[in-house]
């Protein structure tokens, strides 16, 4: 639980964290009358000009302990690698106060990022509550930021719900329900599916006990104005298809919904805000199961765009809905710019480790855009090289007009956006993300980035998004 406070008076029962920056911040702290001895612990540490948490014992009504915390400027460590390692550590119960707007906001997303937890289904819950003191001028920039950070919670927490309880039914009515201000929802059960000839998405399903859904969000402010439509993908649970995954590697599959999540957690975010282009986004949503129907390796397969895919590999479903997604999105709207996103490749987890996202195509302006946005920002994107060598790679098919996996060409990352290329129909603007790993981070926590599922591209999409014009 987050609470905004205005002063020390309206606080009992917690512990305060105060975060340093200049020696007349010490002034800060007089509401608290502080002991003599304290005070000069409090100064010694400035003095030693050392990354620090210094705690001191208060035990009063309002305050257990003050966590004091000291960063040099002179420290290898950004200021946020040094709070993401400390501030897992302290209580349940903190209040967050600091002298400043930027100072503040890192501890806000620190705090709060750093210290998530997924417990929904355990029986024993510890309840974390936060207050936040703030005044009348940045108390609206604080609302603004607590509401991002809910978001990518958001999506933190879809990506942990295992799939027996979110599937794309289930997802498709938490969409529905969802009172957005300035979104209009469409669905698409699987009746419409077939109905409409979305036939890559309808072979990845048959015949898992889940159905599939397509979902749209519009947010149009002005026709006149661009449209950037957004498609994603959402298997709820992917077992490979007939082509079945190792044992080992099944347990982490509830996760390949993570890209979905991530934008309607953006479209959440989005909602609200002043935009000055049209959002459409584009959710497909199935399960690759097994059954006795399921679609197999050489099958042949009739897409939304009248194309024809030569099934190679039944574990490459995640590029066949998002073929379907994106063609349909093209044939029946007037766009100025795709962005298609997923977790394509191990070869972005090889190059690039947990780090950084690889973004690529056309679109050079938005690449740009994603680039800047990360030289001062903590979700990281680095431009992959493309041209049309791997266009046509995709269509080395001896029998159909594509193929869903190249087994020669190991620049996966590339070839895959490359397949997907070409169902864009009317040759939008178009700009592709692969950020597999900086989504599912299996190895450490780093930054504002939890290990698991880190909610990553909420934050910076919805930031881009807002400066186009």
């Amino acid at each position: 639980m987050n609470k905004l406070v205005a002063k020390f008076k309206d606080i009992k029962d917690s512990n305060l964290v105060f975060l340093w920056e200049t020696k007349l911040d010490i002034k800060l702290l007089d509401e608290l009358n502080l002991n003599e001895k304290i005070l000069n612990k409090i100064k010694d540490t400035i003095k030693n000009d050392k990354n620090q948490i210094s705690s001191f014992y208060l035990w009063d009504e309002q305050f257990e302990y003050l966590y004091f915390i000291y960063y040099s400027k002179t420290s290898t460590k950004t200021l946020i690698e040094f709070l993401w390692e400390e501030l897992p550590k302290l209580p349940e119960k903190l209040t967050l106060f600091t002298s400043n707007e930027t100072l503040l906001l890192n501890l806000l997303d620190t705090t709060i990022l750093s210290r998530y937890k997924f417990d929904k289904y355990k029986s024993e819950k510890i309840e974390e509550t936060i207050n936040i003191i703030i005044n009348k001028n940045n108390e609206k920039l604080v609302k603004n930021r607590l509401k991002t950070l809910d978001n990518i919670i958001l999506a933190r927490n879809l990506w942990e719900t295992p799939s027996c309880d979110l599937y794309p039914e289930s997802f498709a009515n938490l969409v529905k329900k969802t009172k957005f201000e300035n979104i209009k929802v469409k669905i698409f059960d699987s009746k419409q599916v077939e109905k409409d000839w979305l036939m890559l998405l309808h072979n990845v399903w048959k015949w898992s006990s889940k159905w599939p859904y397509m979902v749209i969000l519009e947010k149009i402010i002005d026709k006149s104005l661009p449209t950037i439509w957004l498609v994603w993908k959402w298997i709820t649970f992917d077992t490979g298809g007939i082509q079945v995954k190792p044992g080992d590697s099944m347990y982490e599959m509830k996760w390949d919904m993570c890209w979905a999540a991530a934008v309607y957690a953006t479209m959440k975010e989005l909602d609200e805000k002043k935009l000055d282009v049209n959002i459409v986004a584009c959710l497909v949503l199935a399960e690759n199961h097994i059954s006795w129907n399921s679609y197999k390796p050489s099958d042949i397969i009739k897409s939304y765009s009248w194309k024809t895919v030569d099934i190679i590999h039944t574990d490459a479903e995640w590029r066949l809905v998002l073929a379907d997604g994106i063609s349909y999105i093209s044939k029946n709207y007037k766009l100025d710019k795709v962005i298609t996103v997923a977790t394509l490749t191990w070869a972005v987890m090889v190059a690039l480790w947990y780090r950084y996202a690889w973004i690529m195509w056309n679109d050079k302006i938005l690449i740009k855009k994603f680039i800047d946005y990360s030289q001062v920002n903590f979700e990281k994107y680095i431009e992959l090289p493309f041209d049309n060598y791997f266009i046509e790679k995709t269509k080395a098919s001896r029998v159909a007009d594509l193929e869903n996996l190249n087994r020669w060409v190991y620049a996966w990352s590339s070839m895959w956006a490359a397949f997907l290329s070409n169902f864009v129909l009317n040759k939008e603007k178009y700009v592709h993300l692969d950020i597999a790993w900086t989504s599912l981070n299996w190895f450490e926590p780093y930054w504002l980035f939890n290990k698991w599922c880190t909610g990553f591209w909420v934050d910076s999409l919805s930031s881009i998004l807002m400066d186009i014009k």
